[in-house]
């Protein structure tokens, strides 16, 4: 966590080598309530880690000394990282317009909707949506199995695994971050019973995650819209940690009038963003369908599936917690006394303060008011 900046530039010129969020690069002009507040979030570069994921090489335009084009790897950002980046952006979700619906046997549909506060104070909003279709996944995971069976499975846990089970042979191959390792091919006569199992397995862990994968694709697609984050990134311009600026309610609590509107715009942040949601739970019913495989497949690694997603990621664990009665509720108190006129003294309510505020700059009694505001 940095400092409290006061302007854009400010912030700029202190993160100019970061991998710095901001959606403009033009001054703003903040209100005496609010400040910038910059918050770093770094990237682990580890095989292992999780944050990244190799979706691919490009060329760098250079060349080496053989005349040959160079490439380089290129990776997209996952699931952990995406969420450590939008809580440092305060990123928000509606509840109101983040749901999910299935639309027909092998379609499911989830919406997201989240907001942000710009430089400005105003906030951003974002809709997406991600639909997953049954029948396309299993396209997918067919022409995955596929390739593995005949090029050869790199993994080493999943390699020994299919060792174990099918025919082949193993071969010298290189893994997807360029290291050499040993691949193992499966035997021709095998190849079909092992993409079947394969596509069975796989598409029998996605039929009971499907609702959720689509959500989680929803928000995470919000999340990048939001934060404008690039499809692809390099190692190098992943050694440089995100700087995420953002917008933080930071009055001057010694001028008592400042303490007084407060009372009036210190409202829930969710509020200020969407209005007051009335929240519905949707459910979805499942159909089950009986399959041939040996329920002890599912955790086999010989069928694990490498297509890396930008929603592959465990669910977090609820706690076995035994839940503590919530207390009795209390009445408000009465606030009426806390509004006074700034002129006479005379009390006020609330909604005569807040339209004092809004149309003369302070608080005034309708006697005053009728008097034009003016002294």
């Amino acid at each position: 966590m940095k400092e409290v900046l006061g302007s854009l530039p400010e912030v700029i010129t202190a993160y100019k080598n970061y991998n710095l969020l901001v959606p403009t690069a033009t001054d703003v002009q903040l209100n005496p309530f609010y400040k910038f507040h910059v918050e770093e979030v770094p990237v682990d570069l580890g095989e292992t880690s999780g944050d990244i994921f190799k979706v691919g090489s490009v060329k760098t335009g250079k060349q080496d000394e053989r005349g040959k084009d160079i490439w380089e790897d290129v990776f997209s950002l996952s699931k952990p990282l995406l969420n450590k980046m939008a809580m440092a952006a305060g990123i928000q979700f509606n509840p109101k317009e983040t749901y999910g619906e299935r639309i027909d046997r092998v379609t499911y549909r989830a919406q997201a909707q989240g907001a942000m506060r710009k430089a400005d104070g105003t906030a951003r909003t974002e809709t997406d949506q991600k639909v997953i279709c049954l029948e396309d996944e299993e396209d997918k995971y067919r022409i995955e199995f596929s390739d593995k069976a005949a090029k050869g499975i790199v993994d080493e846990k999943q390699a020994k695994a299919a060792a174990e089970i099918y025919a082949g042979q193993w071969v010298e191959s290189k893994n997807k971050w360029g290291k050499k390792c040993q691949a193992f091919v499966i035997a021709k006569e095998d190849r079909e019973r092992y993409i079947e199992r394969s596509i069975m397995v796989n598409m029998a862990l996605l039929k009971k995650t499907w609702a959720e994968k689509a959500m989680t694709g929803a928000k995470l697609r919000v999340i990048r819209a939001l934060l404008g984050v690039k499809g692809t990134y390099t190692r190098a311009e992943l050694q440089r940690s995100f700087a995420i600026p953002t917008v933080i309610f930071s009055p001057d609590f010694s001028d008592p009038q400042v303490r007084q509107a407060m009372l009036t715009q210190g409202m829930n942040s969710v509020n200020n963003m969407f209005g007051t949601p009335q929240i519905g739970i949707k459910r979805v019913d499942f159909d089950t369908e009986n399959n041939t495989f040996d329920p002890a497949d599912l955790d086999n690694p010989a069928y694990a599936s490498d297509t890396e997603t930008e929603d592959d990621y465990p669910p977090m664990q609820e706690p076995d917690v035994v839940p503590e009665p919530e207390p009795e509720s209390e009445p408000e108190p009465d606030r009426s006394m806390d509004f006074q006129c700034s002129r006479c003294g005379t009390v006020i309510n609330e909604n005569v303060y807040a339209y004092s505020i809004d149309k003369f700059g302070e608080p005034l009694c309708i006697k005053c008011q009728r008097g034009g505001g003016r002294r």
